[in-house]
């Protein structure tokens, strides 16, 4: 007896297309490569220990990281905005270097083709901008992280330069004392923050992709998502004599692909499907598969004392679900064990040799 998983065509490394973290600046939107995003943070106040490059708006303590900001406005040639408290950071990682992009606030994740890039409409000496990406609602520039690390300068920092409590807010940023006290706590509680030792190894693993199922919030981790699309928009094609969790298949450019039910498997109360819901498609190195849940949401990094264990309890849930997050909000995510999942025996089927 042999078994095979219910996805037709084996999986294959290739990727055909990649996920971005599209977010605004200026009223215009911007796209970065999603695995490089270690996580998204709320722009607390800067040092400026000495004099830096006009790019640079200052430099942050991240649990003992010394991180350059980059003011992405004056790299661009975009006019330039006061900061505010709303404003976020990316912190990025590439090429072994960690980097902060101050954004106006983050749209969404995306799956994008490459070969539907197209060329700017002008020349740039840096070349920051790959090429635009045109979506139903809007225009998306894709910035070349590369290409931004190789042009701004290393700044050399003594590490204890920042356990001073001495931040310094430039013309760009906000003079009410409230908002300064309000950055100022961020900065304090960032550096104070627990850091870990193998951070630079494990930024990959602390990032998630969260999403709903009924009126509970989950997610999943980012390695192991290969795109997303709504449900509406593909042919799905029903599988006769196979669980009722198993929606059915469908072809994702070549790739057929078997749909779950995310919450029958689990034993949640289903809803009605809408406009909303969508299927992410999640892969090991040898199967792929197709979730599906009622609406994808961001991408989140989750550090490890963030992670608490859960008991287990009879809901078929919970043997997939062991681990929970605490949110800054105080509410409770759970996190989907996708190889666990994934090896079920309910998702496979026998095949006489």
């Amino acid at each position: 007896m042999t078994k095979n998983f219910l996805t037709i065509d084996d999986f294959t490394s290739r990727k055909a297309s990649e996920l971005y973290m599209t977010f605004s600046l200026s009223g215009k939107n911007y796209a970065v490569p999603a695995e490089k995003i270690i996580e998204i943070i709320q722009i607390p106040a800067l040092q400026v220990p000495e004099k830096l490059p006009d790019y640079i708006a200052g430099l942050m303590n991240l649990r003992g990281n010394i991180i350059s900001v980059l003011n992405l406005r004056t790299l661009l040639g975009i006019k330039q905005e006061m900061f505010s408290t709303e404003n976020q950071v990316l912190i990025i990682h590439v090429d072994d270097k960690h980097i902060g992009i101050i954004i106006d606030s983050v749209n969404d994740v995306i799956q994008c083709h490459k070969e539907n890039l197209k060329p700017l409409p002008y020349k740039s000496e840096e070349s920051f901008i790959t090429g635009i990406y045109k979506t139903p609602d809007s225009m998306v520039a894709f910035l070349d992280l590369n290409v931004i690390i190789n042009n701004i300068k290393s700044i050399e920092v003594d590490h204890h330069e920042l356990q001073e409590e001495d931040y310094s807010f430039e013309h760009l940023f906000p003079t009410d004392p409230i908002s300064q006290q309000k950055l100022t706590h961020r900065a304090k509680n960032l550096q104070k923050e627990i850091k870990t030792e193998d951070y630079k190894d494990s930024y990959y693993q602390n990032n998630f992709v969260s999403f709903s199922l009924n009126s509970e919030l989950f997610c999943i981790g980012l390695k192991y998502v290969r795109e997303f699309c709504k449900l509406r928009s593909v042919n799905v094609v029903p599988v006769p004599c196979v669980p009722d969790f198993i929606v059915g298949i469908f072809n994702l450019r070549g790739e057929f692909i078997t749909i779950i039910d995310v919450k029958s498997f689990l034993q949640i109360e289903k809803t009605k499907i809408t406009e909303k819901s969508k299927i992410i498609v999640a892969k090991t190195p040898d199967m792929q598969v197709g979730l599906l849940v009622d609406d994808v949401f961001n991408i989140v990094n989750i550090p490890n004392d963030k992670l608490i264990q859960k008991s287990s309890a009879k809901f078929d849930k919970n043997n997939y679900t062991s681990v929970q997050a605490l949110l800054d909000s105080g509410g409770i995510m759970s996190i989907l064990d996708f190889e666990r999942f994934i090896e079920d025996e309910r998702l496979f089927i026998e095949d006489a040799v």
